[in-house]
């Protein structure tokens, strides 16, 4: 069994009991919130609501997963399992790939279950195979980008040990700018529902443009400029957080 194998099937193993089971429940139980608060308020035109707010259902179910892997890579850190890993004759780079198989295995099922509580509620995929594989990859794109941004940041605060990391305080603060970006998106309201001065930053923030191009891969139409814009963002944020999540691994900072 390769290291990378190896490292990710204890990271699963040790899941099993909290944090899987919260990726398989979560979605279910944001959907069904959303929907009953907001399906009778909220006017998406000829789209129901159930088509219109699953992509943000998902999408925040990718930054509550990247929340817990801040905490996974801050303990592996505090508790020198890390050190233990580079002392071994494998790449430095291994750990941080077997924490990404991790999270792409926790956001795949995340997604599933999304789908499969949607299509209760009448959700669907209109626009077949190559559409729904297409939605299937810029969410699991945007969970990677997410994930390397989440591990280096765990990482990176395990260094004031006994500080923010031990307490969840980063954690906490972080949990901020995801409710920010959720709420003032067109993930559950369209544009208009907003004061016309957050109109350029909802229409035009990550999280919007992700949510309208996964509507367009449901519907079966997809506008150029949403997903020219959804593949940019996720790009330049794989590039970006990758290259710092590999940075911190190559020794104590």
């Amino acid at each position: 069994v390769s290291a990378l194998a190896a490292l990710t099937e204890r990271m699963v193993r040790n899941a099993m009991r909290d944090d899987l089971p919260f990726a398989v429940l979560s979605p279910g139980a944001n959907f069904v919130v959303f929907n009953f608060m907001l399906g009778n308020l909220i006017d998406t035109g000829g789209m129901s609501y159930p088509q219109y707010v699953l992509p943000v259902v998902v999408i925040q179910v990718i930054f509550l997963g990247a929340l817990t892997t801040v905490d996974r890579a801050a303990q592996d850190e505090r508790t020198d399992f890390a050190d233990r890993l580079r002392a071994l004759p494998m790449s430095t780079l291994i750990p941080l790939m077997a924490r990404m198989s991790y999270c792409l295995i926790r956001g795949t099922l995340g997604l599933l279950a999304a789908i499969a509580v949607g299509y209760m509620f009448g959700f669907r995929l209109f626009g077949g195979f190559i559409y729904a594989a297409a939605f299937a990859v810029l969410v699991l794109m945007l969970t990677l980008a997410l994930s390397l941004a989440a591990d280096a940041a765990g990482v990176l605060s395990a260094a004031w040990r006994g500080g923010i990391a031990s307490s969840g305080a980063l954690t906490q603060l972080l949990l901020v700018p995801q409710l920010l970006l959720v709420m003032l998106s067109t993930g559950m309201a369209p544009v208009d529902s907003f004061p016309s001065w957050l109109h350029p930053f909802v229409r035009h923030q990550p999280v919007s443009q992700v949510t309208q191009t996964l509507r367009g891969f449901a519907s079966g139409h997809v506008v150029v400029s949403n997903l020219a814009a959804s593949v940019a963002w996720c790009i330049g944020l794989l590039v970006v957080f990758g290259a710092l999540a590999a940075r911190t691994q190559r020794g104590p900072q």
